[in-house]
C-alpha cells in the first residue's frame, strides 16, 4: 500500500519541483487522513527528497549534453578554444619581443 501511494504521489506532483517542505506538507496530509502512519511518512519524505535530488542531477546532465551538442552543431568557439588561441598569441608576441 505504501508503494502505491508513493508512486501515485510522484506521478501526480512531479518529483523535480518539490522541496522538502512541500513533500513534508503533502505527506502530513496523508498521515492526517490515516492513509499513512508516521513512520511510513518519514520514510516516504526521505525517499522522495533523495529521488528528487537524483532526478535533478539527471536532468542537469541531460541539459548539459544537449547544450554541448547544440554548441557543437553550431560550430561555436568555446572558452577553451579562445584560451588556446590566447596562449599561442602570447607565445608569438613573446618571441617577437625577444627578436
Amino acid at each position: 500500500m505504501f508503494d502505491f501511494f508513493e508512486r501515485g504521489f510522484l506521478a501526480t506532483v512531479g518529483v523535480l519541483s518539490l522541496s522538502r517542505e512541500k513533500v513534508q506538507e503533502m505527506v502530513d496530509q496523508l498521515v492526517a487522513r490515516g492513509e499513512l502512519n508516521r513512520d511510513e511518512g518519514k520514510q516516504m519524505v526521505e525517499r522522495m527528497v533523495k529521488r528528487g535530488q537524483e532526478e535533478r542531477e539527471t536532468m542537469r546532465g541531460l541539459v548539459r549534453q544537449e547544450v554541448q551538442k547544440v554548441v557543437g552543431e553550431l560550430d561555436m568557439v568555446s572558452r577553451k578554444d579562445v584560451q588556446v588561441l590566447n596562449d599561442k598569441l602570447d607565445a608569438l608576441l613573446k618571441k617577437l619581443d625577444q627578436s
